[in-house]
């Protein structure tokens, strides 16, 4: 029987899937692109809404990680034998904390008005391919496959 603290661990293991290495966008760390855009912006927080889909965004990397992450929320659920009905909204967010550390956490808000979080401080740089290797092949781990 499922239960709707298994919410806990579905946000544990979603959030270790976004700041992994094996999640990059165009061959390049996500985490890494998603700072970079933050710093260009002058801006110091992102939120990805994993429930309802984000109105305005300029930025082709948020959509292709919201619309990603939010099927894994379901696909996780499905898994667990919970109902849709139980999600409320689900959003990850990432904030800059210092120049070479950023905060990722992700909240799962249930039908019943409780909310589940997890959230890890991860040492990331601004994308820059000058700098970095670029992902060139289409084998093995990649949770954002095809994007």
């Amino acid at each position: 029987m499922s239960r709707r603290k298994q919410f806990q661990g579905i946000c544990h293991d979603i959030l270790g899937s976004f700041v992994s290495r094996y999640n990059d966008s165009g061959g390049y760390w996500a985490l890494g692109q998603y700072v970079l855009v933050l710093n260009s912006l002058g801006e110091r927080h992102l939120q990805l809404k994993l429930t309802h889909a984000t109105e305005t965004s300029d930025h082709r990397a948020f959509v292709v990680s919201e619309e990603y992450y939010r099927g894994v929320v379901l696909r996780m659920m499905e898994a667990n034998a919970m109902p849709q009905t139980w999600l409320s909204d689900a959003t990850i967010k990432v904030s800059i904390v210092s120049p070479a550390k950023a905060m990722c956490e992700i909240e799962i808000l249930s039908d019943l008005g409780r909310t589940y979080r997890s959230e890890r401080t991860i040492s990331v740089r601004p994308h820059d391919p000058a700098v970095e290797r670029r992902r060139a092949d289409r084998f093995g781990p990649s949770n954002q496959k095809g994007h």
